[in-house]
């Protein structure tokens, strides 16, 4: 299973000093498969491995390669809102296995060694 995260990604027009200041930031939505389907969501080691892998994405997504301040701080904007937009994905993602997992075990049947007596 690949899970499809929102990526919020900011973007300004740094044309001239002022029409960067003035201007808006212009946030562009992008989608960005994460796989997932090897994982186990209902361990702490399976959320962290998905949190790592999103985190990774985010950083590759919003990479716009400027050393200078206003790039670093575009840059560091963009990971921030991608992280907050991409949140509740990952949340719905975790509860989805977690209650994949308790339907399965209400539908698996009890083997006899673990009913004594019956």
């Amino acid at each position: 299973m690949t899970l499809r995260l929102p990526l919020a990604i900011a973007a300004t027009l740094m044309l001239a000093p002022a029409a960067a200041i003035a201007s808006p930031v212009n946030a562009t939505g992008f989608e960005a498969p994460v796989a997932h389907d090897d994982l186990d969501l209902t361990t702490t080691d399976g959320v962290s491995r998905l949190d790592d892998r999103v985190r990774t994405k985010v950083r590759q997504m919003c990479a716009n390669g400027g050393r200078d301040g206003a790039s670093v701080r575009l840059e560091r904007e963009c990971r921030e809102s991608a992280l907050a937009a991409t949140a509740p994905a990952v949340r719905v993602a975790i509860a989805n296995a977690r209650l994949d997992r308790v339907r399965f075990a209400q539908n698996t049947p009890a083997s006899p060694a673990a009913t004594p007596g019956v």
